[in-house]
C-alpha cells in the first residue's frame, strides 16, 4: 500500500511504499525522469517501488516541483530533493538513504549525494559522462559493426554535414564543472557510497564505451563500491517490458548485494 506523505512547506507530497516487515535498510527515493509524472516512463518508478517494498524497502516517489503534480514554487529541485530526506525521516526514523534514477533524476542524485551525507547509495540511469577519447573508440566499433554498404552514406553525413545538429548532452542537463566530477566521486567513495551506473543504447549521443565511466570519474571508479553496466540494446526511456523487468531485477539484485545495512 501507498502512503501520501507531505514534503516540505509548500504542498508537495510524495508516495511512500512500505514494506510489510519495517527493517533497517536505507530507503530509497526516486526522482522524476526528466520531466515525466512520478509514476515514470510506462510506470516503471511504480513497479519498481512496489518491487523493493516487497523485498524489504521504503521507497518514496514524488514529482519535484513544477513537474507532474506537483504546484510550481520557487524551491530549487535540490532543496525540494532534502526535504524529501527530511520528511522520510521524521516519517520513518531512517536517516540513510539510496537515491537517483533516470536522465535528469540521475543528475539530482549526484549533486544530492555530494551535498548531503544521508545519501549512501546512487542510482544513477543515463548519468553524467564525458566524451573523450574511448567515446571515439566507442563510435569506430559503431562504425565497423555497420555493413559495409552503409560506410559511404555515414562517412558523407560525418563530414559533410553543414549544421550543427542536436545540442550536447551536457548543454541540456544539469552536469558539474568539468572534472569535478573526479573529487567528486573520489569523496563519495571515501564517504561509502555505492554506486550503480547503467547506461544505455539511449544515451548513444555522448557514451559508447564501458571505459569512458572511469576516464569520466576516475580510477577510484573501478573499485568494489561501483556497480556499471552497459545495455546498448536499451532504449533511454526503457520502453520494451523486457528490459524495464531486467532493469528491475538488476537494481534489486544490486541492492540487495550491496545497499543490504
Amino acid at each position: 500500500m501507498d502512503e501520501l506523505i507531505a514534503i516540505g512547506p509548500r504542498g508537495l507530497y510524495g508516495l511512500l511504499s512500505e514494506p510489510s516487515v519495517p527493517g533497517t535498510h536505507p530507503a530509497v527515493v526516486l526522482f522524476n525522469a526528466g520531466f515525466v509524472h512520478k509514476a515514470g516512463p510506462f510506470r516503471l518508478h511504480v513497479r519498481l517501488a512496489r518491487a523493493l517494498a516487497a523485498a524489504g524497502r521504503l521507497v518514496l516517489r514524488l514529482d519535484l516541483p513544477g513537474v507532474g503534480d506537483a504546484p510550481n514554487g520557487d524551491t530549487p529541485w535540490l532543496a525540494a530533493a532534502r526535504q524529501a530526506l527530511d520528511a522520510v525521516q521524521a516519517r520513518t526514523g531512517t536517516s540513510r538513504f539510496v537515491v537517483g534514477g533516470l536522465c535528469s533524476a540521475a543528475d539530482l542524485g549526484w549533486c544530492l549525494a555530494v551535498a548531503d551525507p544521508r545519501v549512501c547509495g546512487l542510482i544513477l540511469l543515463d548519468g553524467l559522462a564525458r566524451r573523450g577519447p574511448w567515446f571515439r573508440v566507442g563510435q569506430l566499433q559503431l562504425f565497423l559493426r555497420r555493413p559495409f554498404a552503409r560506410w559511404p552514406g555515414m562517412l558523407a553525413r560525418r563530414f559533410l554535414r553543414s549544421d550543427p545538429g542536436d545540442p550536447a548532452a551536457e548543454d541540456l542537463r544539469d552536469w558539474p564543472a568539468p572534472g569535478s566530477e573526479r573529487t567528486d566521486m573520489a569523496g563519495l567513495l571515501a564517504r561509502g557510497v555505492e554506486v550503480y551506473a547503467l547506461y544505455t543504447g539511449g544515451a548513444a549521443p555522448y557514451f559508447l564505451h564501458p571505459r569512458q565511466f572511469a576516464a569520466t570519474f576516475g580510477t577510484a571508479a573501478r573499485g568494489p563500491q561501483v556497480h556499471l553496466d552497459h545495455w546498448r540494446d536499451c532504449d533511454h526511456a526503457f520502453y520494451a517490458e523486457a528490459d524495464r523487468r531486467r532493469l528491475i531485477a538488476a537494481i534489486a539484485d544490486w541492492m540487495d548485494e550491496r545497499c543490504v545495512a
